[in-house]
């Protein structure tokens, strides 16, 4: 008889380890960043009210960028300049001022110098458009100078082909990729679907980097998904990706034990595997 209760003692504590603490311990990172910020008040001011882990990249031109700058820093939030970049179409319409293909060093100073003075308080930035910006290896260089001086992070908006990622790790820059578009389309049974691919691939990768715009279904659906987030996945900052923090469980798990100790926990005692530690012998 009191085998049988060993026995069944162990196997729900096996049972709560696999289901309890592994998936907390293992949790997969999902970073998420919402472009575009300081030019809608209604839209801005529901992205502000989604988890503080939530970054939000504000284009320096943006009518309230310097206010959207310090309402993000008030709450502890992660701020990113979303810097305007050449695209590979150079016809296509950009915020100016904007990194151009062909810029040198000192141009990409001072253009980062005027951003960081309309979003103080970035900690990192990353690219609005720029697919042809980020595909020059020179232009890159002479940027990724720039950014170095202001000790900044960088995250690749990875709008096309880029080696702007590649380029900054070689300037000693902390640097990432965006993994997953959150609203290509802004249908909402799209932005879901995007969603679900982005909690796919934390699982499957580890880390997932989901970009984002303040448009109502795109908020739709963080408010609504947000709220019950899987277990095995974890909602971190982009701060915490770049400094590569640990991510500790959200609630610590308590197990009470309330059986008495098995006889092998006293004298004479006998090796036996960690995880079976308690298990008499038959």
């Amino acid at each position: 008889m009191k085998n049988n209760i060993n026995k069944r003692f162990v196997f729900f504590l096996l049972l709560q380890m696999f289901m309890g603490i592994l998936p907390l311990a293992q949790a997969a990172k999902l970073a998420i960043v919402i472009d575009d910020i300081g030019y809608s008040v209604r839209e801005d001011q529901r992205v502000y009210q989604l988890p503080k882990e939530i970054s939000v990249a504000i284009i320096p031109s943006a009518p309230y960028a310097k206010v959207r700058a310090e309402n993000a820093f008030a709450q502890k939030r992660d701020i990113l300049i979303h810097l305007p970049m050449q695209p590979q179409n150079a016809q296509q319409a950009i915020e100016k001022p904007a990194l151009l293909v062909g810029d040198d060093f000192e141009k990409a100073r001072s253009l980062l110098e005027n951003a960081r003075q309309r979003v103080p308080y970035a900690i990192g930035l990353n690219n609005h458009m720029g697919s042809g910006a980020t595909a020059d290896k020179a232009t890159m260089r002479h940027f990724m100078q720039a950014l170095a001086e202001q000790k900044l992070f960088f995250l690749d908006s990875k709008t096309g082909p880029s080696v702007a990622t590649k380029v900054a790790v070689e300037f000693g820059i902390s640097a990432l990729e965006r993994h997953v578009f959150l609203d290509d389309s802004n249908e909402y049974h799209d932005v879901l679907h995007q969603f679900q691919q982005a909690k796919a691939y934390a699982r499957k990768h580890g880390v997932a980097i989901l970009i984002g715009h303040p448009r109502k279904n795109s908020i739709d659906v963080l408010e609504k998904e947000l709220k019950t987030l899987p277990a095995d996945i974890q909602l971190v900052s982009m701060g915490s990706l770049w400094r590569h923090e640990k991510v500790e469980p959200s609630k610590p798990l308590v197990v009470i034990f309330d059986m008495e100790p098995s006889p092998t926990s006293v004298q004479p005692f006998e090796h036996v595997s960690p995880l079976l530690r308690g298990i008499p012998k038959e």
